[in-house]
């Protein structure tokens, strides 16, 4: 009896994933357009990339009917280049959309002729991404650094340490960072980097870096992104101000951000690639677009927690969340 059960489980489990191909390759039969999504890995800044993309390419593209096929490589290189060895040996595929510098490195790899529209990288001309006849284009994720010093010293005045938490296998963190330095010297701050390896460093990293450290601050990082609960409440337990990158984050419990707003760059993206697809510009004409970032905000908790003053000139221009 007992098998027989497991049988007919087994069975209605295939009837449905049968079902669910069938109907995803129905929708791809009757698009004009088909479009590979290939994202690097699972969080709530990537996420919104693809969904800010999908939505607006929609509304862009009006009854035009469009298929995106989306594939997760779940953190994993090796499963990018995977991912992206499948796309590239397809012709159905009209464009590719990759979100976050693992995904745009491995299907650039692969695929030059048709074009690519990048989406949270930080600095694609330095992964060799972009170039005179590229196929590549699309929005990067750079965030405006003195803005973000210059916030810091608003919220902070009298932070003078400045504590870097990054991870070092990532190339945007590196290259971000580097321009974080720059300008936290430029304002005669001292910057100290505490580097993470993988996830199950950022405890013990954090718990250095809040000792050792007057104020926090993050790049745009994947690791991070995905710990950040863990990273706020202990900046918060040694009462040390976090400063992201990220605008989702500040929900999190950091401080305050005048980063990225990650659904708005999927949007720029795919105004990009409504563009290709309407032939009003082919990928050589569309440059890299820069991220708009003209929002603060601020966690209004972790304000009260900190005890942090915040001048009445300031207020106006900050959003406050909790």
């Amino acid at each position: 009896m007992k098998k027989i059960v497991v049988g007919l489980i087994c069975l209605l489990g295939f009837g449905f994933l049968y079902v669910v191909m069938q109907q995803q390759r129905h929708e791809e039969s009757k698009a004009v357009y088909t479009i590979g999504i290939l994202q690097t890995a699972s969080h709530p800044a990537l996420d919104a990339v693809a969904r800010g993309f999908q939505e607006e390419l929609q509304r862009l593209m009006g009854d035009t009917p469009i298929a995106c096929v989306v594939q997760n490589a779940q953190g994993s290189v090796a499963s990018a280049h995977t991912i992206a060895q499948q796309f590239h040996g397809s012709k159905k595929y009209d464009l590719f959309f990759t979100i976050a510098t693992p995904a745009a490195q491995a299907m650039h790899a692969v695929e030059k002729q048709r074009p690519i529209i990048i989406a949270a990288v930080t600095d694609p001309a330095a992964l060799d991404l972009v170039y005179q006849g590229s196929n590549v284009s699309g929005v990067t994720d750079m965030i405006d650094v003195p803005a973000q010093v210059s916030l810091l010293q608003k919220l902070v005045p009298t932070a003078k340490n400045i504590g870097i938490v990054f991870t070092t296998g990532e190339t945007n963190s590196l290259v971000l960072v580097a321009r974080m330095k720059s300008e936290l010297i430029k304002a005669g701050l001292n910057p100290i980097e505490f580097a993470v390896g993988c996830e199950s460093d950022v405890q013990a990293v954090m718990q250095v870096a809040c000792r050792k450290s007057d104020c926090i601050v993050t790049p745009t990082d994947n690791t991070v992104a995905s710990t950040i609960s863990l990273i706020a409440t202990i900046a918060r337990s040694y009462k040390k101000p976090l400063i992201v990158s990220d605008n989702m984050l500040v929900a999190a419990g950091a401080l305050a951000s005048c980063g990225v707003d990650y659904e708005q760059t999927g949007q720029q993206a795919a105004q990009c690639a409504c563009a290709l697809l309407t032939k009003v510009k082919n990928i050589t004409e569309l440059p890299v677009e820069q991220p708009v970032c003209n929002q603060v905000y601020v966690n209004q908790e972790t304000v009260q927690l900190l005890e942090i003053a915040i001048s009445e000139d300031l207020r106006p221009s900050l959003t406050f969340v909790s």
